[in-house]
């Protein structure tokens, strides 16, 4: 049975190199923690009217799509 292709654009990573990026990522979260930072958590996708609306002229960099169903998303520029 083949193994199934990523879709364009994305990749796999290796299993060894998914738990050094859990290491990594765990030690910064806690020197942050450490130091007082709050976790944020934002959503990734957005309604496009939503973000044209809070970037004004940075609207052009954001990345625009259609879901399945019609409705226009952006991903925001900074993610």
């Amino acid at each position: 049975r083949p193994l199934p292709v990523p879709v364009q654009g994305t990749r796999d990573h290796h299993p060894a190199h998914v738990v050094l990026r859990d290491r990594l990522l765990a030690t910064a979260i806690a020197c942050f923690k450490r130091h007082g930072a709050a976790p944020l958590d934002t959503p990734v996708l957005e309604l496009r009217e939503t973000l044209v609306g809070q970037y004004g002229e940075g609207a052009k960099l954001i990345y625009e799509l259609q879901d399945q169903g019609g409705e226009l998303l952006a991903l925001r520029y900074d993610l």
